[in-house]
């Protein structure tokens, strides 16, 4: 009987048990002997809730869970990397434990990856759940998209790899695990995308299978390697400028190590689709909003006019117009439009 695990839900936990546990539920997989759950938790001050309901889940599902503690609070970098690290299956999926999964969306993903066992990377289709209960879809295709190995596939997915939950790849195409160099960045999971995306083909999924939970605290800069950049259980003006920032230090220096030339067009396309960064702060005031701007321009993402577009319309029609206004375009096209 073959007992190798095809498919890995890797859950770096900080600090939300209830969070956990809405995510636990939400994985529906019927294939249970083929999916395992890891879960690294890292040294937060709720560990004991966190184990307990790690324990509950563990005596109720029929799903092989693995479930480890740090010694230290390694921040979410390292963490991500060790979960990844510790798994065992096929195929590595990286979760926020604050986000769920899209219900019935599982095992239409999973024979996808069963279908297209030579991909390294997969960018999968989410959604978006603001304090209303509101839904945005985060659709970049109206179709299926596979992508050759090369610089084209780490730029055309690099913007689009931030968001961790539905991050998937397979385990075998990465091996760098002991790299420090991002410690800190929250954007570890850009250097794998880059990585695998350089020798191995990759895809986007055009199927909806994790939903983004807005409204929780960013525990982000508790770590030793985070608290240069980020001022924790805060969604502060430097916290969005470091962290943006940190994009560039990446690209580059993934270009130093592989004679690659994709930073200038990575940056191109941020500031092309710079609106989703820029409406960040807007609520906070005219001045502070115009700051930011500058800012951002410092680093590299007013480097096309679409910037200014986004920046004069929210400094007129405010957040909420806008908002309004994309999920409108976002209905008529039936996906994100291509700029």
């Amino acid at each position: 009987m073959n007992n190798e695990k095809f498919l890995s839900i890797c859950i770096p936990s900080y600090n939300r048990p209830n969070e956990l546990l809405r995510l636990l539920n939400s994985i529906d997989a019927l294939d249970e002997k083929k999916i395992e759950v890891v879960i690294r938790e890292d040294n937060a001050p709720k560990r004991s809730e966190v184990r307990h309901v790690v324990d509950e889940f563990r005596r109720n599902t029929k799903y092989t869970v693995i479930y480890i503690e740090n010694e230290d609070n390694f921040g979410y970098d390292r963490n991500i990397r060790n979960v990844a690290e510790s798994a065992t299956g096929k195929w590595v999926l990286f979760m926020g434990d604050d986000d769920v999964f899209i219900k019935g969306s599982l095992d239409k993903y999973i024979d996808f990856l069963k279908h297209h066992k030579s991909l390294g990377y997969i960018l999968r289709r989410y959604r978006s759940e603001d304090f209303s209960g509101k839904e945005e879809e985060f659709r970049y295709s109206d179709r299926h998209v596979f992508l050759r190995p090369g610089e084209k596939a780490i730029i055309e997915f690099f913007r689009r790899s931030v968001f961790i939950s539905g991050f998937t790849f397979q385990k075998k195409y990465f091996k760098d695990y002991d790299c420090f160099d991002y410690d800190g960045t929250l954007l570890f999971q850009l250097y794998i995308q880059a990585c695998i995306c350089l020798k191995y083909p990759s895809a986007y999924c055009d199927i909806p299978i994790t939903k983004r939970i807005e409204g929780g605290v960013p525990f982000f800069g508790k770590s030793e390697s985070e608290k240069d950049l980020y001022d924790s259980g805060k969604n502060t003006i430097q916290n969005s400028i470091n962290f943006l920032g940190q994009v560039k230090v990446i690209a580059e220096s993934f270009d130093v190590k592989n004679n690659t030339n994709v930073t200038k067009d990575i940056m191109k396309s941020y500031s092309k689709y710079s609106y989703g960064y820029l409406i960040e702060h807007r609520e906070e005031g005219a001045k502070i909003f115009n700051r930011y701007a500058k800012e951002l321009k410092k680093i590299g993402l007013g480097d096309s006019f679409y910037f200014d577009i986004y920046y004069y319309a929210l400094l007129i029609l405010g957040k909420k117009r806008c908002q309004k206004l994309i999920r409108m375009l976002k209905i008529i096209y039936k996906k994100t439009p291509r700029l």
